[in-house]
């Protein structure tokens, strides 16, 4: 069976049968040092009498096993381990010809005599096939889709991966997806597409944030034949190259006031003009999309449409910062450096225990997308051992960012205090926004917690700009204290 242990190269079993001495001689000399492992029977075994770990991928048998019942018994031999490749050595004269070993489905036959270095010529071919398939076989494996590529078990990802698969069944319905930078939303809004009704059909994306205002509308609707000055010719816009499929809006919150009006219309019945055009065209499309701002606050401050957050909000979805699943850190580093060890090098690199203990106590301010980044990093410079220590990490992994870690057994709350130092408001902050995201923004019941009195909780929160992190959440403001006459 193939076999890949650490950087080793791919181990190739293969399974000699003849009563030549010779013949295994041969094959380990030729094939051993390639990191390949020969076993030699002297005829072939019944396929049940082998040991239950023995899965060979090449057999070498020799015709000169001149048991009756050869034929019967290679017939179960290739029941019992279908993938095996079956080279024959025979004569030609033999008896045995294709209409006797069809069912077999010989891969080589090499007649006598022949020269031991046109087998392992041969064989080591094969070998070398194996090992490429092997690796495709398990790229393959490594290249998470869908759902899947969302790795790791925190309840708060789970629940969100569920309300997702539940969507993703009703095709009109609008989805907005909220989560910061980096943690996945553009996978997971690719994932309700691909296993919708509608994953036949077209998916296109845009990010809302990274194309000039006056260029959205042309980008999303888009224009006509002189609409502007270099518009040379027409042009379709995303809403309509999206057509009996899905859009997605990355970063939805930067869109500006007069161009949501125009993405509600849409929404209400499908329709739209191209820009400085007079037709209306109408399409059929299921609308995803994406922020990572606080959509209620700014409705509230007047920089997002209420009518249109209540049209896109039909279904929402937030993803948890990776820092709330600090125990999914582990398996989505070992995944992905596994698959960019694979695909970078060709060989598997591991973490250090002190390493994958620096990765636990960082930040990860970039989320998901800063550890895959830092995954593929790591292989390219880890160039001298199969392991990443903690000294091969960027100096800021050794200096934690994160002041404050949620404990989910104790309900406590560690401090890692960085060895540059911190300024103490920095800490007070990072502290009341800790107990108002454990509270859900209760200020009473954060008050609690940091044993203090409700309303010197809510003068700090007021001094340090943290008031609308309590009264999001509460869904009325937060009262300004008076101050004295």
């Amino acid at each position: 069976m193939t076999k890949q242990k650490d950087n080793k190269p791919i181990e190739v079993s293969i399974l000699v049968s003849g009563s030549d001495p010779a013949l295994a001689g041969w094959v380990r000399q030729g094939l051993e040092g390639l990191g390949h492992k020969a076993v030699h029977y002297e005829y072939l075994p019944e396929a049940n009498s082998f040991a239950d770990d023995f899965d060979p991928d090449l057999a070498v048998l020799d015709e000169e096993d001149s048991r009756e019942d050869f034929v019967r018994r290679l017939k179960r031999f290739k029941d019992a381990f279908p993938r095996c490749q079956i080279f024959l050595l025979t004569k030609e004269n033999s008896t045995l010809g294709p209409q006797h070993l069809r069912p077999v489905a010989i891969r080589h036959w090499l007649f006598r005599p022949f020269e031991a270095s046109d087998l392992v010529k041969v064989l080591g071919a094969a070998g070398r096939s194996l090992q490429n398939q092997w690796r495709e076989e398990h790229r393959r494996r490594l290249t998470l889709t869908g759902f899947e590529a969302l790795v790791g078990s925190h309840p708060k990802l789970k629940a969100a991966l569920e309300t997702a698969r539940k969507v993703a069944d009703s095709p009109q319905t609008s989805v907005l997806i909220l989560g910061e930078t980096g943690t996945g939303k553009g996978l997971l809004a690719g994932a309700i597409h691909a296993e919708s009704p509608r994953s036949s059909g077209p998916y296109q994306e845009i990010n809302c944030g990274a194309i000039p205002g006056e260029l959205m509308e042309s980008e999303l609707f888009g224009h006509v034949a002189g609409a502007f000055t270099s518009a040379n010719t027409e042009k379709p816009g995303l809403l309509e190259l999206a057509d009996r499929g899905t859009a997605f809006l990355d970063e939805v919150g930067e869109l500006a006031t007069p161009l949501q009006a125009k993405i509600l219309k849409f929404l209400d019945d499908g329709s739209f003009r191209r820009v400085q055009g007079t037709e209306s065209l109408k399409v059929d499309v299921r609308m995803i999309a994406a922020t990572n701002r606080d959509l209620e606050t700014e409705v509230r401050e007047g920089r997002f449409r209420l009518d249109l957050f209540h049209r896109l909000n039909v279904v929402t979805i937030a993803l948890p910062a990776l820092r709330e699943r600090a125990e999914d850190i582990p398996a989505i580093a070992d995944h992905y450096l596994e698959a960019a060890s694979y695909r970078i090098r060709g060989m598997k690199l591991k973490w250090a225990p002190d390493a994958m203990e620096a990765l636990m106590h960082y930040s990860w301010p970039g989320n998901v997308r800063e550890l895959i980044n830092l995954t593929e990093r790591m292989v390219l410079i880890t160039t001298e051992s199969d392991t990443i220590s903690a000294e091969d990490l960027p100096r800021a992994f050794s200096s934690p960012q994160s002041l404050f870690i949620p404990d989910p057994e104790t309900g406590e709350i560690r401090v890692d205090l960085p060895k540059e130092g911190v300024p103490l408001k920095a800490v007070e902050k990072a502290l009341l926004e800790a107990a108002l995201e454990r509270t859900d923004g209760n200020v009473t019941e954060a008050a609690r917690l940091l044993r203090m009195s409700r309303g010197s909780l809510r003068y700090r929160l007021e001094k340090l700009g943290l008031r609308d992190k309590a009264s999001r959440r509460r869904g009325r403001p937060m009262r300004r204290r008076r101050r004295a006459a």
